[in-house]
């Protein structure tokens, strides 16, 4: 795929309900303009009205939701915003928008190729159960645990992190943190800016990157968070400047696993 694709939310276009779903809510996919081989990665929202439903029908492929905005209850379990769920391929469900409208964030693998585990299964983990912890480092990162692929039954992985606003130094030094990852990523605004080069961007803002692609960001102003999507398990971070770094290893060392609602 292109290296990097920037989506903002008013750039994701509006489609009739994708396969794999079904239900009342409005659908938006990010990248679906492009081939299979240019984005391998899915990601698409869902606005749900109060009360309407959106259903994941069996698929052959895994999936994870992130609640955006709202409220949602699946299978009798409240789930508010911040929270996530997987869909593994061969389980079905249906999320339920509550008091208020509700945005799911739902990621997936563009392909089959990597749906190697059993499935079957759909795990929650409310937002109150998402492994949560000050990263350290000077740039005073915070990070939390959704999806870690350590799972027996599902590959996929999803983390969030959080960043005070830009600093006097980082707006000096924007490229001073570049970097790479041996997949490819999804990255979704979910409150602050991000600045990539001299533009920020607001909360909505998708960015696919494929993998080996060395690429750097910064802060805005007010701060930045975000979600980070991969297929599977991470592997390497490499740098420029300094020897890479095993990813998965960092997160493992510093977050226990998720403890999901398994159904």
């Amino acid at each position: 795929m292109p290296r990097v694709l920037i989506r903002t939310i008013e750039q994701a276009t509006a489609v009739p309900m994708p396969a794999g779903f079904a239900g009342t809510s409005t659908a938006s996919d990010y990248f679906g303009n492009l081939t299979a081989a240019e984005t391998p990665l899915q990601l698409h929202a869902f606005d749900l009205a109060p009360a309407h439903s959106l259903s994941f029908l069996d698929s052959a492929i895994d999936r994870i939701a992130y609640l955006w905005k709202g409220a949602v209850e699946v299978k009798g379990h409240r789930l508010q915003q911040g929270s996530s769920f997987v869909v593994e391929h061969g389980a079905e469900v249906q999320a339920t928008a509550t008091a208020g409208p509700a945005v799911l964030l739902v990621f997936a693998a563009g392909t089959t190729d990597r749906q190697h585990r059993a499935g079957g299964h759909t795990h929650l983990l409310p937002t109150q159960s998402v492994p949560r912890s000050d990263l350290g480092g000077p740039m005073k990162v915070a990070g939390g645990m959704h999806a870690d692929s350590t799972c027996p039954t599902c590959e996929v992985w999803l983390h969030e992190n959080s960043f005070p606003g830009a600093s006097d130094e980082q707006r000096a030094h924007p490229d001073a943190g570049v970097h790479s990852h041996t997949e490819d990523e999804i990255i979704v605004v979910t409150a602050g800016q991000i600045r990539l080069g001299a533009r920020l961007f607001d909360p909505g803002t998708a960015l696919a990157i494929a993998a080996r692609t060395l690429y750097s960001f910064i802060p805005g102003p007010d701060g930045l968070s975000f979600i980070n999507f991969r297929a599977s398990a991470p592997g390497m971070i490499a740098f420029p400047d300094r020897p890479p770094m095993d990813e998965r290893a960092y997160w493992s060392a510093r977050l226990p696993r998720p403890d999901c609602i398994t159904l």
